[in-house]
């Protein structure tokens, strides 16, 4: 249960720091490449998290 907890807390840092990156756009839209990679990458981290999850709980 240690290791599927850092998981998930990494899988929800991911993704508070997409809806941060996304307020980020929204407040100023020039900003939309930087903010655009932050919350590409994020994604991936977090399906990578849930794809780990999903392994481990087999």
């Amino acid at each position: 249960m240690k290791g599927l907890l850092i998981h998930y807390i990494i899988g929800i840092c991911a993704i508070l720091l997409m809806l941060a990156a996304t307020y980020y756009i929204i407040e100023n839209p020039k900003n939309l490449i930087s903010g655009g990679i932050i919350i590409l990458a994020m994604f991936f981290v977090a399906v990578g998290q849930y794809a780990s999850i999903r392994h481990k709980k087999k």
